[in-house]
C-alpha cells in the first residue's frame, strides 16, 4: 500500500481543504437548485445527502481500486452493515436513494479501515469481539438516554406523541444509525487521519478532526432550512452539533463505531417509538 503514500505527504493538509470545499460546493448546488429540477428528489435535504453519499462512495472506491489488497473479512462486514441498512426499504419507498446509501456504507466501511491501516491509526471498532462490541453498542445507548429525551421533547413542540410499534421501531432505527456512524463517522475519521497523517497531534489537528466528522453530518439535515431562513438553519445546525454531532463523533474517536452506534441508534429509536 505504501504506493499510496508516495507523493502525497506534502499536499496532505492542503487536500483536507480541497475535500472541504467540493462538499461546500455539493451542498450549496443542491441547496439553490430548484427542487423541481430533480423530481425524483422530495425535498432539498434528501438530493444534498444522496449526492454526498455518492460523492463519498466514489472516493471510497478510489482507494479501494489503488489499494489492490482484498480483505475478505472486512469485505464481509461491510457487505453485512450496507444489507442492514435495506431495512428501511420495508417503511421508506425511496428504494433508490436507500439502495444507495446501503452500498455507500458498505463501500467506506472497507474503504475506511484500508485507511485507518494506511494511517497506522488504532482501529478500535475490529477485532473487539462480539460480546466487547455489544457491551459498547448498549454503552452509547446508556449514554444517549438524555439526547433521546431531549430530542423527543423538542420534536412533541410542533406535533403530539404517537406512540408506534416498539418492535418495528428497533429494527429501522438501525438504519440511519449504522449508515450515518459508519459513513460520516467511522470513514471520515480514517480519512481525517490519513489526510492529517503528518501533522503532530495538536489541538489544531483534533480540531481539523472533529470538524469533519460533526459539521457535515449536521449541515446535511438543512438544506431545506438554509433555502427558507440560513440565520435559523445555521442555529439550529449549532444547536445539533453540540448536542448531538459532537458525542457521537467523540465515542466514534474516543472509543468505537459500535458505541457510536448505539448512541444513534436509540436516539433514533425512541424518536420512530414516539411516531416522528
Amino acid at each position: 500500500m505504501s504506493h499510496l503514500l508516495h507523493g502525497e505527504k506534502s499536499s496532505a493538509e492542503q487536500n483536507y481543504f480541497v475535500f472541504v470545499g467540493i462538499f461546500i460546493a455539493v451542498y450549496a448546488a443542491g441547496t439553490i437548485l430548484p427542487l423541481n429540477a430533480t423530481p425524483h428528489y422530495y425535498n432539498r435535504m434528501s438530493r444534498v445527502w444522496n449526492w454526498t453519499e455518492i460523492l463519498l462512495t466514489l472516493q471510497g472506491i478510489s482507494f479501494i481500486v489503488r489499494t489492490r489488497n482484498f480483505k475478505p473479512r472486512q469485505a464481509a462486514t461491510a457487505l453485512l452493515l450496507g444489507a442492514v441498512c435495506l431495512v428501511s426499504l420495508f417503511r421508506d419507498p425511496r428504494t433508490a436513494e436507500i439502495i444507495v446509501t446501503g452500498i455507500c456504507t458498505a463501500v467506506t466501511f472497507y474503504a475506511g479501515c484500508i485507511l485507518f491501516e494506511l494511517t497506522a491509526e488504532e482501529n478500535r471498532s475490529e477485532r473487539i469481539g462480539v460480546i466487547c462490541g455489544i457491551r459498547s453498542f448498549l454503552f452509547g445507548a446508556a449514554v444517549s438516554v438524555p439526547l433521546a429525551l431531549v430530542n423527543v421533547i423538542y420534536l412533541s413542540m410542533s406535533r403530539p406523541v404517537h406512540i408506534s410499534d416498539v418492535l418495528l421501531s428497533t429494527v429501522f432505527a438501525l438504519k440511519p444509525a449504522i449508515a450515518e456512524e459508519v459513513v460520516f463517522h467511522f470513514y471520515l475519521l480514517a480519512y481525517a487521519y490519513f489526510l492529517l497523517r503528518k501533522k503532530p497531534d495538536s489541538r489544531t489537528k483534533t480540531m481539523y478532526i472533529y470538524a469533519l466528522l460533526v459539521i457535515p453530518r449536521e449541515l446535511l439535515h438543512y438544506p431545506d432550512l438554509f433555502a427558507r431562513s440560513p440565520g435559523m438553519a445555521v442555529l439550529m445546525t449549532a444547536v445539533n452539533c453540540l448536542l448531538f454531532g459532537l458525542p457521537m463523533a467523540f465515542l466514534m474517536k474516543r472509543k468505537n463505531l459500535q458505541a457510536a452506534v448505539g448512541m444513534h441508534w436509540f436516539v433514533d429509536f425512541i424518536r420512530f417509538a414516539a411516531g416522528f
